[in-house]
């Protein structure tokens, strides 16, 4: 399992085209990728412009296949000119025996 955050923050002027960017490669990568778990934006909401992205792929392998799909391809070479700055933080996952039923437990 890989885990990691990716902490941005997004030119106000480029906000929603980004939104919809990032919302879009999440949603086709979880769709179209087995190895992709989960693919998570979300604002925070003082800040709208600061993004959080919580990504979790069950092997290094299945991230590498993922940075070479079309769909990420597309945000990847899509986006720079919308992001003030990027930090990829990568996480540990403190119980990943249970990590498979994270996002089952939909509300």
């Amino acid at each position: 399992m890989q885990v990691r955050i990716a902490e941005l923050e997004i030119l106000p002027e480029w906000l929603d085209a980004y939104l919809e960017a990032a919302g879009a490669v999440g949603a086709e990568s979880v769709a179209k990728e087995p190895g992709v778990i989960c693919i998570f934006p979300m604002q925070k909401k003082e800040s709208p412009t600061s993004i959080r992205i919580v990504e979790i792929y069950r092997s290094e392998e299945a991230y590498k296949e993922h940075l070479a799909t079309p769909h990420f391809r597309k945000y990847k070479e899509g986006t720079p000119h919308m992001i003030k700055s990027l930090e990829l933080v990568p996480m540990h996952p403190l119980d990943p025996e249970h990590a498979n039923g994270i996002f089952r437990k939909w509300l």
